[in-house]
């Protein structure tokens, strides 16, 4: 299938949009009804009321104050959703109406959900290529998004395939091959698979950049804006990013429209009831010292440890390596490989201490971790609770642990305010012997 040529600076003179909302009569395609949503049919009711009753619930399932088509409907109730998030309900509307979009909104608001049902009621399951195109910063990301819209979708018989660096190639093609409708992947792999001509978008009717911001920390901007120019002119576009940087911005004006929808959604700092906070106050250079005695406290069979930077995790993975203790780095100065092989271990049990930058803060799904430790304080209450979520997964407890030094305490007692949650404070054996 033929690309589309490289859109100019701006889109001008585009197609008229679908105004309209999508209703559930209309989401899928007369094929679909073997998947279980009712086909926009006019039922007469006296020559079949029991099809007509039928047809009619299909069509009245609701969530929150969204109406879905029932194979949504039962995807959703099968995944444990109850309500809407606030950028699901904000954002759901608009992607059906065909608008591009500008979200401001951080991880676990519910984003994929928000962008994904719109998704997968355009697509048609019955067409076996690529209709919608997902873009995410990291593997860990994109494999969890691609997860959650083929969750969304499987009762629709919609398919996501999951295209990112450091794995198979060649599965990843035969994956496209089989009639994927929806790829999720990182900027340089779908770049590099559009090169092999393995990769088509000439039929891409929606085009999703998840996490802009991280997109462009990482230096993926540019292959980003290669892509996009890759894409139909007449598609939709949206955007979700933390924070609207200028490069952000200029995406923004050059391949979306100037009407687009902004939304710009605020998460509660609302920390899981399950974990239990701990923290203690020690002096920067008793924090070694202070892990080895909460080691023994606690029994740490897996602890996650978060650092600011590349090199302060890799000083202290050095460190406790020196000490005899099975430890590994985890930042994104390591190869997708690499970081996957470290993440295996670690949720086999392999490797008890993971030293991590906040690339682990999020996407990082282990049910059973028991501990996480802020080695370094948080950068913000925002990243404190990104950070403390890895614990108390799928309604387990856990305890997040804290080490404060002495240059940390008023940005401490700023995260203290903002997050609003009861955190005890610890006391150190290392101190009383002094």
């Amino acid at each position: 299938m033929p690309e589309a040529e490289s859109p100019p600076a701006r889109r001008r003179n585009r197609a008229p949009r679908r105004t309209t909302p999508v209703s559930t009569e209309s989401v899928a395609p007369e094929s679909a009804t073997s998947n279980g949503d009712a086909p926009a049919t006019d039922i007469d009711a006296e020559a079949s009321p029991l099809l007509a009753a039928v047809l009619a619930a299909q069509r009245s399932h609701r969530f929150g104050e969204i109406e879905l088509p029932v194979t949504i409907a039962r995807a959703i109730e099968k995944m444990g959703f109850l309500t809407p998030t606030e950028v699901q309900a904000r954002a759901i509307g608009p992607l059906r109406e065909g608008k591009d979009l500008i979200g401001q909104a951080q991880t676990g608001t519910g984003k994929t959900a928000a962008f994904g049902i719109p998704i997968i009621e355009k697509i048609d399951p019955s067409a076996r290529y690529v209709q919608a195109l997902v873009l995410t910063p990291t593997r860990e990301l994109c494999v969890q998004v691609t997860e959650e819209i083929n969750r969304l979708g499987e009762f629709r018989n919609v398919t996501a395939v999951a295209i990112y660096g450091g794995s198979s190639m060649d599965r990843q093609i035969t994956a496209l091959h089989h009639g994927a409708q929806i790829v999720v992947g990182t900027p340089g792999r779908v770049l590099d698979l559009i090169r092999r001509g393995e990769l088509h978008l000439g039929s891409v009717q929606t085009v999703i950049l998840d996490e802009a911001d991280r997109m462009l920390d990482m230096g993926f901007i540019v292959d980003v804006e290669t892509i996009l120019a890759r894409c139909p002119r007449q598609r939709q576009t949206a955007l979700f990013s933390a924070t609207m940087p200028y490069a952000i911005l200029r995406i923004c004006d050059r391949f979306m429209d100037k009407g687009a929808e902004h939304i710009i959604v605020r998460p509660e700092m609302r920390t899981v009831e399950t974990v239990r906070q701990l923290v203690y106050f020690v002096a920067e250079q008793d924090k070694v010292a202070t892990l080895m005695e909460l080691t023994e406290t606690f029994g740490f069979d897996r602890l996650l440890v978060f650092r600011h930077t590349q090199i302060g995790v890799d000083r202290l993975t050095a460190t406790l390596s020196r000490k005899g203790r099975n430890v590994a780095a985890l930042h994104g100065g390591l190869s997708q490989r690499e970081r996957d092989r470290t993440l295996a271990d670690f949720k086999s049990g392999k490797i008890q201490y993971l030293i991590a930058t906040n690339v682990a803060s999020r996407g990082l799904d282990i049910a059973d971790l028991p501990f996480v430790l802020n080695y370094d304080i948080p950068e913000d209450a925002e990243t404190y609770v990104h950070r403390i979520g890895r614990t108390a997964r799928a309604g387990r407890t856990g305890t997040a642990i804290s080490l404060i030094g002495e240059w940390d305490i008023a940005a401490w007692e700023q995260i203290r305010t903002q997050v609003g949650a009861e955190i005890e404070e610890g006391q150190l054996r290392l101190y009383d012997r002094r």
